[in-house]
């Protein structure tokens, strides 16, 4: 009887022969070394299928061949939310906590205290919120309080009230802002910080990893973080850490103008949010080791390795793309845990993950997935974009410029990817190169992070 290998989504119990599965390849810089293939262990084709409208996410991985030569590869996992936008929003219970330093004075804090009138202003009696400010040490402007029309006026009046002095404890904010938003008076939906700052930690918590991980135990509490860098002096490292790890987003302001816009966008996503609290757990084989995720902190303890995900908006479509080493069959098992905003249920999903060893780098590259390819591609052009940034750090614009020049002859020469997906990445890189020709060094850099970080989710 011919064997037929199948594929498995999380979302969805029908089997797949193999002739429809997707497995694709990443070409490196330097040569054109194909990535493997991924798939996924088939489940009871008895089990009905359940529907993205009961709000479960779906969740695939593959390689990106289906043969693979034992080595590095790619493997891309997927997390889809259902594209099942609700009817009724959930609550939020949202916790502004802006850098008010010495350093602020002036346009910044003026454009951060009306980027927090604005969220106050959209916010209604299903929500609560609270204002924090922060500088050597924090104040709470306003205490967490349903969003009523006289709690807003008088939050308007505290936030006019606002002035800059001091040092910067980010910890300060994160701990006050998080203190607040336990007692919030909302039951289930959403609670977010957002955290501004305009410069490097320099009292309270200021070593990277001791803030990443109170960021991560604030996460822990179901309080996601989103961070917001504005200027030109605050660590974009540490900020997009802080993002990452507390299951949040992470934007640059390069003007604080522009603070109410972001604002806005992330109170947006926030009504549409299906699913918060993600985290990816894999389960290395004995013949797997996980070597790093793109754009992503990678959490190990003990022999389990955990990668937290932002939370999700209906419709929305997540890429983490792990580099695996492979030496057997056996991949990994990858379990997706979240909790179901609706109704505060927390769920789960399973793949597990294998391939097929071979010794021939041709049937590796017969078995390319174009369409994985792509994705994967995405992440690697996050990590030239990061490399490039660190090149002009050290090397100047020119060096950087030459890294990018690189890759995108690479992507010329392995002839793979599509003509859609090429010109996403040539624009993403074409706007660094022309920061990078056109910006101070500082701002340069900041921009090409942010880029970054948006190629990479």
């Amino acid at each position: 009887m011919k064997k037929i290998r199948v594929t498995f989504d999380a979302s969805d119990h029908r089997m797949l022969p193999a002739h429809h599965i997707r497995t694709s390849v990443a070409l490196g810089a330097a040569s054109a070394t194909v990535i493997a293939a991924l798939l996924l262990h088939p489940r009871s084709p008895s089990c009905p299928p359940p529907t993205l409208s009961q709000s479960e996410l779906s969740l695939s991985a593959r390689l990106v061949s289906d043969h693979v030569v034992a080595g590095e590869q790619d493997l891309v996992v997927t997390i889809k939310a259902p594209d099942d936008r609700a009817t009724h929003r959930p609550p939020l219970s949202v916790a502004v906590v802006i850098d008010r330093s010495g350093s602020m004075s002036g346009d910044p804090l003026t454009n951060a205290k009306a980027a927090a009138d604005r969220l106050v202003d959209m916010l209604d009696e299903r929500d609560a919120f609270t204002i924090i400010a922060y500088s050597s040490t924090d104040e709470i402007i306003t205490g967490i309080t349903r969003a009523t029309p006289d709690a807003k006026q008088r939050a308007h009046t505290a936030i006019a009230n606002i002035w800059a002095h001091g040092g910067t404890c980010i910890s300060c904010g994160i701990n006050e802002g998080a203190n607040e938003l336990m007692k919030t008076p909302i039951a289930g939906g959403l609670s977010r910080m957002v955290l501004i700052s305009d410069g490097q930690a320099n009292e309270g918590i200021y070593n990277r990893d001791d803030l990443a991980q109170l960021a991560a135990n604030t996460a822990a509490h179901g309080v996601s973080l989103s961070a917001v860098g504005v200027g030109l002096d605050f660590d974009e490292m540490t900020m997009m850490r802080l993002a990452r790890v507390g299951h949040g987003n992470y934007y640059y302001a390069e003007n604080t103008r522009t603070l109410g816009d972001m604002f806005a966008q992330e109170l947006g996503g926030l009504t549409q949010t299906v699913a918060a609290d993600l985290r990816l757990d894999i389960k290395e084989s004995a013949t797997t080791h996980v070597v790093d995720a793109y754009g992503y902190p990678l959490l190990r303890e003990g022999g389990a390795i955990t990668v937290p995900v932002a939370d999700l908006r209906a419709g929305e479509v997540r890429k983490v793309v792990l580099r695996v080493m492979v030496t057997g069959n056996d991949v990994a098992a990858l379990d997706l845990g979240w909790r179901r905003v609706s109704d505060g249920a927390h769920r789960d999903s399973q793949a597990i993950v294998a391939t097929t060893l071979t010794t021939d780098p041709l049937e590796q590259a017969r078995t390319i997935d174009r369409v994985t390819l792509q994705e994967a591609e995405a992440a690697h052009s996050a990590r030239i974009v990061e490399e490039a940034a660190r090149t002009y750090e050290t090397q100047g614009a020119d060096a950087a410029q030459q890294v990018l020049e690189r890759h995108m002859a690479d992507l010329d020469k392995n002839g793979m990817i599509d003509a859609p997906t090429k010109a996403k990445l040539e624009d993403a890189e074409g706007k660094v190169r022309m920061d990078f020709a056109k910006k101070p060094a500082p701002a340069a850099t900041k921009s090409a992070r942010a880029a970054a970080y948006e190629l990479a989710q």
